[in-house]
């Protein structure tokens, strides 16, 4: 059992340095090399604030497939619209698609291209504590894969868990793409 809490992980993050451009391209590097193979799908990514990964070379190096990104509405639910909309910064400083369009159900995404805080060597996830993505990926298809987006730095050996994370079934750093651990 871990004796921190998330909010002492976040502030000890908020300290590191900004994830570079160099890293960025590392990790998406090796997400196209992972996903490539795979046939073209919808993949649900992200606009990257200054302590995530960019995603946005990814979008262009993968045009077959059909990429969504989030939108947090007024009622603090999360939707997914294409990416190719026009994009309005939210409150909270993030970039996200416009209200016009219509919306991609969860059902449809295949891949989740999931950004954290951090993660940890079994997959779970430390966000910024809205849940958004919990309640995501709790809705996703049984087959619709995850993957936590971080850099090596940010890939820890434990964080705490509480009953409503969900765990991504993959990590994508600089130094690859890997499966986590089970939790024993």
């Amino acid at each position: 059992m871990l004796s921190v809490d998330k909010r002492e992980i976040r502030d000890r993050l908020s300290e590191l340095p900004a994830v570079t451009p160099e890293q960025s391209e590392d990790v998406v590097s090796h997400l196209f090399e992972w996903l490539s193979p795979r046939l073209p799908g919808t993949i649900a990514c992200y606009r990257a604030l200054g302590d995530e990964v960019t995603l946005d070379g990814l979008i262009e190096m993968l045009p077959g497939w059909r990429w969504i990104l989030p939108r947090v509405e007024d009622d603090g639910s999360l939707t997914w619209r294409d990416a190719r909309l026009p994009l309005e910064r939210h409150a909270w400083g993030m970039e996200q698609p416009l209200e016009s369009g219509p919306i991609v159900p969860t059902f449809e995404i295949d891949v989740f291209l999931v950004p954290g805080l951090a993660f940890d060597r079994s997959g779970n996830r430390l966000g910024r504590g809205g849940g958004f993505y919990d309640r995501e990926l709790a809705a996703r298809r049984s087959d619709a894969i995850s993957v936590g987006v971080t850099i090596d730095s940010r890939l820890l050996d434990e964080l705490p868990v509480e009953t409503h994370d969900m765990p991504v079934m993959f990590v994508a750093t600089q130094s690859g793409v890997i499966e986590p651990a089970p939790t024993n």
